[in-house]
C-alpha cells in the first residue's frame, strides 16, 4: 500500500518556523519571500508556524507573514520594530533549537520554559495537546493527547508514577538503586535506565512499547512479561497478553505522535478515523458498508482535519460533508 505523503518531521518544521519568525521580524528579502511561500505551502510547516505564532504575544507573527506578498516585492531597509520584539524572536529560535520548549495548545499550565516536575504532581493534556515534562530525577515525560500522568514519588527507594488516562513516553534516568515504576490499570511497568511508551486504551486494555533498554511488566506478584527494545505487549481487559516484535519502520510509525503525526498502515477507515479522533474534537461518521471495509494507509498531521479529508478525497475517492452539529459524514464519491 503506497503512502499518502512522505513522513515530514514536525520537530524540524518547528525549528524552521522559529527561524522564519526571526527573519520576518527584520523583514524578508525578495529571495526569502519566494523561499518562505514555498516552505509555508507544506501543511506541517504551516501548522508549526501557527503554533509558534500563538506564543508570540508581543507581535502577531501571523499578521507579519500574512503580509508577505504572493509575488516578491522590492524590499527597502529593514523595518524599525521595537528592539525587544527582535529579542523575543531570537529567544524563540534558541528555545526551539535546544529542545527546551513544550508544544501545547497553551492552557494555563503551559509555559515557555516548563518547570521541573517534582513528587505528587498531576500532568494533564487536552485533546490535540502534547507536552514534554522534565522530572526532578532527570527522567522525562512526553505526554500525548487527552492524557493524564500522576507523579506519585521520585524521592523514595522506588520512583512511582501512574498513567491515569491516554498515553505517555517515559525516558528514564539511569539509577539502578531506585527502580522506575509506572502503574496503569492494575499493571506495573518497571524499568531501570530505559525508554518506553505506555498507552491506556478506552475500555481498559493497555499497550507497552520499549524503545530503549528493557522493562518488566507485572500484575500483583506475578510477572506478566519481559520486553526488550523494539518489542510491544498488548494486554486485554481479560488479562490475556500478546507480545510482538516491531521493526524499525513499525516502531517509528507507532511513535509518530512524537513528531505530531498519525500513521495508518492498513487499518479500516473507521479504525483509522477513531485513532485520528484522539487528536481532535471533530466526530466522524461512516455508515456506508463498503467504506467501513476500506483499508487506508498514510502519514497525516495529527489533528489537521482538513489535511486528512483532502488526502481521503484525493487518494481514496471519498468525500465529506459537515453536519449541522459539527460532525463530519464520510461518504463514497458519486
Amino acid at each position: 500500500m503506497s503512502r499518502v505523503q512522505a513522513f515530514p518531521n514536525l520537530a524540524l518544521a518547528r525549528e524552521q518556523a522559529a527561524t522564519w519568525v526571526a527573519r520576518l521580524d527584520r523583514g524578508l528579502t525578495r529571495d526569502e519571500q519566494v523561499e518562505f511561500r514555498a516552505w509555508y505551502a507544506h501543511p506541517v510547516n504551516a501548522r508549526a508556524m501557527r503554533q509558534l505564532s500563538a506564543l508570540w504575544t508581543e507581535m502577531d507573527a501571523m499578521q507579519a507573514f500574512a503580509a508577505v506578498p504572493a509575488e516578491p516585492a522590492a524590499i527597502g531597509s529593514a523595518s524599525t520594530r521595537r528592539g525587544h520584539r527582535t529579542t523575543i524572536a531570537a529567544s524563540l529560535v534558541v528555545a526551539v533549537a535546544i529542545g527546551g520548549f513544550a508544544w501545547t495548545q497553551l492552557d494555563s499550565d503551559s509555559t515557555l520554559a516548563p518547570t521541573v516536575a517534582k513528587s505528587a504532581a498531576l500532568h494533564t493534556t487536552g485533546v490535540g495537546e502534547q507536552r514534554s515534562v522534565p522530572l526532578a530525577d532527570g527522567s522525562t515525560l512526553a505526554i500525548n493527547t487527552g492524557s493524564q500522568v500522576e507523579v506519585v514519588s521520585l524521592e523514595g527507594a522506588t520512583r512511582e508514577l501512574r498513567l491515569l488516562r491516554g498515553e505517555a513516553l517515559f525516558t528514564v534516568a539511569h539509577d539502578p538503586a531506585r527502580p522506575f515504576r509506572v502503574n496503569v490499570n492494575g499493571h506495573v511497568v518497571e524499568a531501570i535506565g530505559t525508554a518506553f511508551d505506555v498507552r491506556l486504551h478506552e475500555g481498559g486494555g493497555i499497550e507497552v512499547i520499549v524503545t530503549e533498554g528493557r522493562v518488566k511488566l507485572s500484575a500483583g506478584q506475578a510477572t506478566t512479561g519481559l520486553l526488550n527494545r523494539g518489542q510491544a505487549m498488548r494486554i486485554a481487559t481479560d488479562g490475556s497478553a500478546r507480545i510482538s516484535d516491531l521493526g524499525g519502520e513499525a516502531l517509528t510509525a507507532r511513535l509518530a505522535w512524537r513528531n505530531g503525526m498519525v500513521v495508518f498502515d492498513g487499518q479500516t477507515l473507521p479504525e483509522a478515523l477513531a485513532e485520528f479522533s484522539r487528536y481532535t474534537a471533530v466526530r466522524f461518521i461512516v455508515t456506508d458498508a463498503r467504506l467501513r471495509q476500506l483499508r487506508v494507509g498514510g502519514y497525516f498531521p495529527a489533528g489537521d482535519t482538513e489535511y486528512l479529508l483532502d488526502a481521503l478525497r484525493n487518494n481514496f475517492g471519498v468525500v465529506s460533508t459537515r453536519n449541522p452539529d459539527g460532525s463530519i459524514q464520510i461518504e463514497p464519491s458519486r
